[in-house]
């Protein structure tokens, strides 16, 4: 059972089911917007996000293992612990109860074609693993993108079948608010994806990958990544002063909880040159994405 949790690398699946349930809880139903889905239908909801999460890291890990022999073959599973034949089983099951679960969950909405979202994201994970995860710069956008998505398909699930001519207003402006948080943390995550890239360079390289610390160099590409992290601090810093500073505790928890170790990253990276020191940034970003998420609770719990 804990190389099942291992394999499915259950901290990335509990930040998963965080989020959906920090949208939920902590924004849409103190709103008081209108929303769509019951307890089982959430479930549902949560439980095919999380799955195919899960199936996504399964099938990485298969595709990785040449990879991580170099990069952290402490951590190697596939054909270590488990056989690759019994991986890919895990993998398949959770990837098709996850879209049975979206199935039921869009049937139940009187909304079918939802459903068509599970199946592509399902798609997605599987071409991004074994194909688009070794081309330039489309993995990582690609990755950081559904990152995103998690966010916007809780919103779309909950506020889009209930919209009516009367709430449309309302609904649009909640709508707007997620779409907010999921380009912050599909611009957090991309930059970890170069960080993450600059870290494993060794084995990506065996592996006849080419990203962004292959193609220009480790230095450069952190440079490039500490120049892109300006930008993302800007833009923070934007949408603080726009929206943000009349709200006291949401503006010291952006500036000292998120745009401080975002600084700090940026800073760290146009000196850094070795595998440790890129390992504790990409960590620090990973942390900075998950205070990203509580900040939508943090803001909606002090309005």
């Amino acid at each position: 059972m804990l190389t099942f949790f291992k394999l499915i690398r259950w901290p990335n699946v509990l930040m998963t089911i965080l989020t959906q349930l920090v949208i939920v809880y902590a924004i849409l139903n103190p709103s008081g917007v209108d929303i769509a889905l019951n307890w089982w239908q959430l479930t549902l909801l949560i439980l095919s996000t999380a799955l195919l999460t899960a199936g996504g890291n399964v099938i990485n890990d298969i595709q990785d293992v040449e990879i991580d022999k170099v990069n952290k073959p402490e951590k190697v599973l596939v054909g270590k612990v488990i056989s690759e034949n019994n991986a890919f089983t895990i993998y398949g099951v959770l990837t098709i109860i996850a879209v049975i679960a979206g199935f039921a969950l869009s049937n139940s909405l009187d909304k079918p074609i939802m459903a068509t979202v599970f199946v592509f994201v399902a798609f997605i994970l599987y071409i991004y693993a074994t194909t688009l995860k070794s081309m330039l710069l489309i993995g990582n956008l690609i990755i950081s993108l559904l990152v995103g998505l998690v966010i916007m398909i809780t919103g779309i699930f909950e506020l889009y079948p209930v919209i009516t001519p009367v709430n449309q207003g309302a609904q649009q402006v909640m709508l707007k608010i997620l779409f907010d948080f999921a380009i912050g943390a599909f611009l957090i995550n991309l930059a970890r994806e170069w960080v993450k890239d600059c870290e494993d360079i060794n084995g990506d390289h065996s592996g006849g990958r080419n990203t962004l610390a292959i193609a220009i160099g480790r230095i450069r590409a952190a440079r490039v990544t500490s120049i892109f992290l300006l930008g993302v601090i800007a833009l923070f810093v934007w949408y603080i002063y726009n929206y943000l500073y009349q709200n006291q505790i949401a503006l010291f928890y952006f500036v000292f909880i998120i745009i401080a170790p975002l600084m700090y990253v940026m800073l760290r990276l146009w000196g850094s040159e070795k595998t440790a020191q890129f390992k504790l940034l990409s960590m620090i970003l990973k942390i900075v994405l998950f205070a990203g998420i509580c900040s939508m609770a943090v803001i909606s719990l002090t309005v």
